[in-house]
């Protein structure tokens, strides 16, 4: 009888499922797009029935599109954009909009866990800094501003977690995403602190219980089996973040496998199992072996750039687009590929909605610099790309000088490496050379995987290493790493003479000056 895998992937701008088989082979696979729910003060949400609708409906047309029996899939596994705060009843309804990753509401609660708890407690326990991209801060923001709903709050969610939960009936989370809801989470011993929970003013109970990765935490309800086209009692892993499971895909599962991830954020991960961690940087829990190994990753925006760009300014790509058959991202690449390198002195910072790594700065906002009736649309987009390369360049050279052991290639993957113009410009900015996998599906495909560990069809993570193919390799050029790195100074230099006038920026925009 042959044996299958199913994985999904909640990501910031929609959902992909993906069925293999167990020699690697993606049978059948859907994606859905949904919006994402913005305002000037900050925030960034979705609704969590997006997640639960999209998973069920990619999975049920993935499964349909692969041909294969239901009944011989195995195994199922979710990863989603982390950290996120979804508060659920007790009848597991959810009681208010998700603040996914880039909400930055939270300030107020960060300024005094800083002043209260201090960072060096935060980081000497969760490897991570205090920042409101983490989801206890923004469960602490629901307390101080909604106390009823928060009263009513039976456990916190992740954008993983939900899905799961409606897949299972079981409000739980893993290792990894736990990890990223961090602030009162220890990295080392895997367990909430509950001591520091009583200083910050956080019911323990309202936390979900956490298991590693590659544990199988439910099995699908007979209603989830209708809704997704899955056998009831088909085991569900506890899962993981989407960067992870990306690069699982990618065979990054051992020390000093180095991946980058250009999706909506991009993230650049190193994996070692050395309980030591990089200030300014984030730590997760990794997928393979998240009983011992970690993650050291950035993460800035990336491709939500991209799209930002192609929704609200792409009309006449669009156009072209309808006219010639192509995508409409295809479309912005051939335009910046015209556009020679540092863009006619045109500079974009990418801190469109804040920014993580390595600034950690709520208040900071996108800024187009250098601008010129010589520039054209292709400068425009080009701009957009180059300005996330900087943004990568910040944090490679933070993490390379941290000591950690990079075993090169970088492999890239996910939506923006698949613009070779793009992955040449990320290895020019760092001076590193990158490879590309043309069969790997991502996260979902990392997720299958899981899910075949899980649930002991496969023996280990090692076995995607042989699924691996390498299409393209990308050596960067001289000349262009030479021009970035004059360009890349006035980069960090236009944040560093700006962050104060953000600051006041911001207190105008939310009436406080």
């Amino acid at each position: 009888m042959p044996d299958y895998l199913i994985g999904s992937d909640v990501g910031t701008g929609g959902t992909k499922s993906a069925v293999i088989d167990i020699d690697g082979n993606i049978l059948g696979q859907h994606f859905i797009e949904y919006p994402l729910i913005t305002n000037e003060l900050g925030y960034a949400e979705h609704d969590p029935q997006w997640y639960w609708n999209a998973v069920a409906d990619t999975m049920k047309k993935a499964i349909s599109d692969s041909k294969v029996n239901p009944k011989n899939i195995r195994g199922a596994s979710i990863s989603a954009l982390s950290p996120a705060c979804i508060l659920v009843d007790k009848d597991l309804e959810p009681l208010q909009l998700a603040h996914i990753w880039m909400d930055r509401r939270a300030t107020s609660q960060c300024e005094w866990l800083r002043q209260n708890i201090g960072e060096d407690r935060i980081f000497n326990l969760t490897g991570n800094i205090i920042d409101p991209y983490f989801a206890i801060t923004k469960l602490m923001w629901e307390r101080d501003n909604r106390p009823d709903l928060y009263k009513r709050t039976y456990k916190l969610q992740t954008a993983a977690d939900y899905p799961a939960m409606k897949l299972t009936g079981k409000a739980v989370t893993d290792y990894s995403n736990a990890s990223l809801i961090s602030i009162a989470f220890d990295v080392r011993k895997k367990t909430w602190d509950e001591k520091l929970l009583k200083e910050i003013g956080i019911d323990i109970d309202k936390l979900p219980d956490v298991y590693p990765c590659e544990e199988i935490i439910g099995y699908v309800t007979k209603e989830a089996a209708l809704r997704t086209g899955l056998v009831e009692g088909t085991p569900v892993a506890a899962g993981t973040v989407d960067c992870n499971a990306a690069w699982v895909a990618t065979g990054a599962i051992e020390n000093g496998d180095a991946s980058i991830v250009m999706g909506t954020a991009g993230i650049i991960g190193i994996v070692h199992t050395k309980d030591s961690f990089t200030r300014d940087m984030i730590t997760i829990v990794h997928t393979a072996n998240s009983r011992s190994a970690y993650t050291t990753i950035s993460a800035q925006l990336c491709g939500g750039l991209f799209r930002y760009y192609r929704d609200t300014y792409a009309i006449a790509e669009q156009n072209a687009a309808r006219d010639t058959g192509l995508d409409t991202y295809d479309i912005m690449n051939l335009e910046a590929d015209r556009i020679k390198p540092g863009c006619d002195g045109l500079i974009v910072l990418p801190y469109f909605q804040g920014e993580r790594t390595p600034i950690w700065d709520p208040y900071v906002r996108g800024m187009v610099f250098g601008l010129s009736f010589n520039h054209t649309r292709g400068h425009f987009i080009r701009a957009i790309m180059e300005g996330a390369g900087y943004a990568f360049r910040h944090n490679y050279n933070l993490i390379k000088n941290s000591g950690i052991k990079i075993t090169l290639p970088l492999v890239m993957s996910e939506g923006g490496a698949k613009s070779k113009l793009w992955r040449q410009i990320v290895c020019d900015m760092l001076e590193a050379p990158g490879v590309f996998t043309s069969n790997s599906s991502g996260a979902p495909f990392g997720n299958a995987v899981l899910a075949g560990v899980a649930t002991g069809v496969f023996k280990d993570f090692s076995v995607v290493k042989k699924w691996v193919e390498i299409v393209d390799r990308t050596e960067p050029v001289a000349k262009n790493t030479e021009l970035y790195k004059k360009y890349f100074k006035i980069f960090t230099e236009l944040y560093n003479r700006n962050k104060d006038l953000y600051l006041d920026l911001a207190k105008i925009r939310e009436n406080r000056i």
